[in-house]
């Protein structure tokens, strides 16, 4: 039986191609269920003006979890309710970006 010359680049391109798709498939599955949780950030709850996290230790604290907002001195586009965030699974609804935790 002859071997065609270009058979054993073709079963290594064909390996390549198979490991970058796992790879890919590995890291879109990774970013799904790394965290449960929506991205959040201590606000005050009347100015929406970002606090530090310390200012929504408990009940009596000045602030209140914003989740899945935007905005580094003003959160936007966010909701209170961390139950609003759980959108099939897949945290933040669309348009509602995880911004950072700056003040």
């Amino acid at each position: 039986m002859t071997r065609h010359p270009t058979e054993p680049a073709a079963r290594r391109r064909s390996g390549a191609v198979a490991l970058g798709m796992v790879g890919t498939l590995a890291l879109a599955l990774t970013g799904c269920a790394a965290d449960d949780a929506a991205p959040r950030r201590c606000v005050d709850p009347g100015t929406l003006k970002v606090l530090d996290d310390h200012s929504c230790g408990d009940s009596r604290s000045a602030g209140r979890w914003y989740y899945c907002g935007s905005g580094s001195l003003t959160a936007a586009g966010g909701t209170f309710e961390q139950a609003a965030t759980k959108r099939g699974g897949f945290g933040c609804p669309s348009g509602g970006g995880s911004g950072s935790g700056g003040g």
